[in-house]
């Protein structure tokens, strides 16, 4: 969610689902939107590029987990939305309002929309860009409470592997196990998710003493990284063993109150901006190491 000065006269807006032809226009309007509250404030921007943003909507449409809405004001769209509801609790955004049209209500019905979609569900999160204050205001008018700060990190960890702990691929058999200790820290799992991270990018495990110990979905691309781990110490296992064999920096949102986030700072990571991460319904304080992707 993007802000600005508000403009004159609420529109008339009607959501409607988002359709194949609309990805452009929606693309354009993320990449305007995100981008220029990131300018504003002074950090970096979270899509290079308007294909870049174009590129992820065309995969969220095309996904059978992943409902999308857009806002349309006199037969133009003026902003979109997304539900991701492949698992037990759903994931909202990216979010993103036309810079003309900001200020005017679009922002309240997209997330109307996505809260009604996933009332059925034990919960619906999503992270916020905690220096955006009109967006900070609006999902807590909505309902949804602020649950952890956390900080986006980059970097690689300057330690090496760390000994008795195997950092490999993620395999199909894994998946009962990353299943199984997802419960263990959220309450919840996100095997789907996981399932379809092996075929979008390149899910971890770190393995001890024979059992899955840590996973994360991928640990160089922020918005959709996810991990869980038994133990701070897993995790930072699976962190040292991965850094060792990928090309690009580490990059994921760490909890800020966590014995994580003092680690990645210990091994020289760098923080780039702050989040939070916001819920809506059902909630269990997690038990163990984790971070979220951009939807929780």
């Amino acid at each position: 969610m993007t802000e600005t000065t508000p403009i004159a006269a609420p529109e008339t807006l009607n959501p409607r689902e988002m359709r194949p032809e609309d990805v452009s226009e929606c693309a354009r309007i993320c990449f305007e939107a995100f981008g220029g509250i990131a300018d504003r404030h002074r950090f970096p921007r979270d899509f290079t590029s308007r294909e870049v943003a174009e590129g992820l909507m065309q995969a969220f449409v095309g996904s059978p987990t992943i409902w999308a809405v857009v806002a349309v004001a006199d037969e133009r769209i003026v902003g979109s939305n997304f539900l991701h509801e492949g698992d037990p609790i759903g994931g909202v955004g990216p979010i993103s309002v036309d810079p003309d049209h900001q200020g005017g209500g679009a922002g309240r019905k997209l997330m109307e929309a996505v809260i009604e979609r996933g009332s059925g569900a034990p919960g619906t999160r999503l992270l916020q860009d905690s220096f955006n204050m009109l967006s900070l205001s609006l999902y807590a008018s909505l309902g949804f409470e602020e649950r952890e700060p956390v900080v986006l990190m980059s970097g690689r960890p300057t330690s090496g592997p760390a000994e008795g702990v195997e950092v490999r691929p993620l395999r199909e058999a894994d998946l009962d196990e990353c299943e199984a200790l997802c419960r263990t820290v959220h309450g919840f799992e996100r095997t789907n998710e996981l399932r379809g991270a092996m075929h979008a990018f390149a899910p971890v495990v770190a393995v001890r003493d024979g059992r899955v110990a840590a996973y994360a979905t991928t640990v160089t691309f922020w918005p959709m990284a996810h991990a869980v781990a038994a133990t701070d110490e897993d995790m930072q296992a699976l962190l040292r063993g991965v850094a060792t064999v990928v090309d690009d920096p580490l990059a994921m949102l760490v909890p800020l109150r966590t014995g994580l986030f003092r680690w990645c700072l210990q091994e020289g990571l760098r923080s780039v901006k702050p989040m939070n991460l916001m819920t809506l319904g059902t909630y269990h304080e997690p038990r163990g190491a984790w971070f979220p992707s951009v939807l929780y």
